[in-house]
């Protein structure tokens, strides 16, 4: 399966924010509902999730990522930090057959508007409105980036904000994922998986490298070297996750985690949990591509060290985990 992914690392948005308690609270809590049963062992069902979430044809989507950075203590005139956590707000609209999709994010600085296309992503400032203490601030002009620049392959960099990318990571789902029960998504009856991928399986799986024929071709080629980017970048290439799924078998919900060693003689291990809900399926789409200049790729240092995933318990998407 193919995908876009955005090219925004932490250092490209001035680092994460917390974003206000609002954008955390868009995810429903779970709930009784009329049990959903897809007749296929849980392997089965959220593997071959992507490829029936793909058929809906278009989505819309809101993802939280919720970065955990460890305190580091004090080293000789360096004094301690803090541990922090810090969250990132997306929230678009996907067409997964044309490989296109358009993504507002919230971040520190304000907001950012991005398009995406097959390996390349289109970034730019939002315009900002007038207020009693600034003036009004038009956005900035649009720059390109090709994600097989990033060397996290921008997996969790952009915030995991395509879910092409989360179709492609399915591609590694390991044996052993298991049916935790029933819950509800947006007023939706789900069933809850949970299980581990691999990212090097993943990018296996897929096809290329190939040459751009059409957006197919190139979002495969674009998904391989985003998934080997990843596995070389993370702690490990096996990643935990939560996968909910509707009576259709199709993905309402998708909760992974991923680690990273941070800089410094301590090399403490950051976390990083990036939570996507797709929704509002058959919603029409409508993306053009900017006109623009390259850019350079954000700056992999900053926008992925020292960041591992985990799920910080006041994150309403990320359930407990019981992983062994």
């Amino acid at each position: 399966m193919n995908r876009r992914r955005i090219a925004i690392g932490v250092s490209s948005v001035s680092g994460l924010a917390v974003v206000a308690a609002g954008a955390m609270s868009m995810f429903g809590s779970g709930g009784s509902a009329n049990a959903v049963d897809l007749h296929a062992t849980p392997v089965a069902a959220v593997a071959g999730s992507a490829g029936v979430t793909a058929q809906a044809g278009t989505a819309q989507t809101d993802t939280v990522v919720t970065v955990a950075n460890p305190a580091v203590p004090a080293q000789g005139k360096t004094p301690a930090v803090a541990p922090q956590t810090l969250t990132m707000h997306g929230a678009g609209l996907f067409d997964f057959a044309k490989q296109v999709g358009s993504v507002g994010l919230s971040v520190p600085t304000g907001a950012l508007d991005e398009v995406l296309t097959p390996a390349t992503v289109y970034v730019r400032r939002s315009a900002t409105a007038a207020t009693a203490t600034a003036a009004a601030v038009p956005a900035s002009a649009w720059s390109r980036t090709a994600t097989s620049q990033v060397p996290d392959g921008d997996v969790i960099s952009g915030g995991v904000t395509d879910p092409s990318m989360i179709f492609a990571m399915l591609g590694g789902v390991q044996p052993g994922v298991r049916e935790v029960g029933q819950e509800v998504v947006r007023g939706v009856p789900v069933v809850h998986y949970q299980g581990t991928l691999d990212l090097a399986q993943a990018a296996s799986a897929l096809s290329g490298p190939a040459s751009a024929r059409d957006a197919l071709a190139a979002g495969a080629a674009a998904d391989k070297q985003a998934l080997t980017n990843a596995a070389h970048a993370f702690i490990t290439t096996k990643v935990p996750f939560d996968a909910y799924l509707d009576a259709q078998g199709r993905l309402r919900r998708f909760v992974a985690t991923f680690s990273f060693l941070e800089g410094g003689p301590t090399k403490p291990v950051a976390q990083v949990t990036s939570a996507t809900e797709l929704y509002g399926f058959g919603t029409p789409v409508t993306v053009v591509t900017p006109k623009t200049t390259p850019a350079t790729a954000p700056a992999p240092a900053e926008s992925t060290s020292g960041h591992r995933a985990t799920t910080p318990s006041a994150h309403p998407t990320s359930p407990t985990r019981s992983h062994k």
